[in-house]
């Protein structure tokens, strides 16, 4: 799964507040394409209510009673038609929704839209329906009635911004395309690290409790595998936070190897992964893995910050768990050759590296999200 881009990266790297950006973001585009403006019109009119001619926009100046919404739109007349208000992970604050609606003009129709994550548009859409009374009306996006003239709605970014990005090449905006692309990557890592609301399924569900349970046993069953047949040498235990494994090392190279959610959120392809960590020898491995980056599904990627070299251990679906060992044997086997690391086997069973867990700081499996 592709979620990153420049933007992306040097909000999170940076600790940029995400919203302001964003929200800064959304605005230059709209100011500027033409095509975009048109479609956000073209989106607004899903609520209900037609807004004629071009709008106008500006972000993050005050009202009344302090509040500060994001982005405002204003019609040709310079009325206000549109209160945007960007949330990812913030939650509504003592001026939302309440002091907002109040800003909406009288005598024209207006509303007031939230832009969320995609996990959170539901559970804020029910409490800003509380908070404000309103009745909710059909619509492609979540919209209520609050008066004769006024509306409130949230969208998610995604769908926002697919309906932007549909519409600017249309007219050959490529610079403008390029920057709701560079947004959407931005909006995509926020994603990631939403707080998925919990779902009354999952929490009953012993299967899926089980399947974690599975894929850690996995990992191990695999890691011991492979230190029998020789592939891996210093098997050493290394459970984080979040993630289960081992450091191993394979010939003269460093590695980790295991459960890994975080790189499996990000990537895709596969919970098992394994990270090489030598750093002196990183150009060497990325050299030697060239091919593995070509092929479908990929088989290596770089970390975002470039320390780690990431290899999924690719398992196949329906088969019983000794054939998915032997495949995943198999690719390890083919990695270590690539590698020109040669074998020595070792014939006596090893013992099970959760035994006598040695905490190994070199990687953390974990730094996927905080790089």
């Amino acid at each position: 799964m592709k979620s990153d881009t420049v933007f992306g990266h040097l909000v999170h790297q940076f600790s940029i507040h995400p919203e302001n950006l964003a929200t800064e973001a959304l605005c230059f585009i709209l100011r500027t394409s033409p095509a975009a403006s048109r479609a956000f019109t073209e989106f607004i009119h899903q609520i209900g209510f037609d807004c004629p001619g071009d709008l106008y926009f500006e972000t993050q100046r005050g009202g009344s009673a302090g509040c500060i919404p994001d982005m405002k739109c204003y019609d040709d007349e310079k009325r206000l038609r549109v209160i945007v208000e960007n949330k990812f992970g913030a939650s509504l604050t003592r001026n939302q929704p309440v002091t907002y609606i109040d800003l909406l003009p009288s005598g024209v129709t207006a509303v007031l839209l939230f832009v969320v994550p995609e996990a959170r548009l539901q559970i804020l859409w029910k409490e800003v329906i509380a908070l404000c009374k309103a009745v909710e009306k059909p619509s492609t996006i979540q919209v209520a009635h609050l008066d004769e003239e006024h509306y409130i709605a949230v969208t998610s970014w995604r769908t926002l911004l697919k309906a932007l990005s549909e519409e600017a090449p249309l007219d050959g905006e490529i610079d403008r395309r390029n920057d709701i692309a560079q947004l959407q990557g931005l909006c995509r890592r926020m994603d990631e690290e939403e707080f998925l609301p919990l779902v009354e399924e999952e929490l009953s569900s012993q299967s899926m409790a089980q399947r974690f349970i599975n894929y850690s046993d996995l990992a191990f069953n695999i890691i011991n595998e492979a230190k029998i047949q020789g592939l891996f040498k210093n098997v050493r235990a290394q459970n984080s936070k979040y993630s289960s494994g081992a450091s191993v090392e394979i010939g003269e190279y460093i590695a980790w190897i295991g459960f890994n959610p975080f790189a499996w959120r990000r990537k895709g392809v596969s919970p098992i992964w394994l990270a090489f960590h030598s750093y002196a020898r990183m150009a060497q491995i990325r050299e030697k893995l060239t091919e593995y980056r070509r092929v479908k599904p990929q088989r290596c990627f770089d970390s975002e910050d470039g320390r780690f070299v990431m290899v999924p251990i690719v398992l196949k679906a329906g088969v019983d768990k000794k054939y998915i060992i032997k495949e995943a044997i198999d690719q390890i086997g083919e990695l270590v050759a690539k590698l020109g690391v040669q074998i020595s086997l070792i014939t006596p069973p090893v013992p099970n590296p959760t035994d006598n867990i040695d905490e190994d700081p070199e990687y953390n499996p974990e730094s996927e999200t905080n790089e």
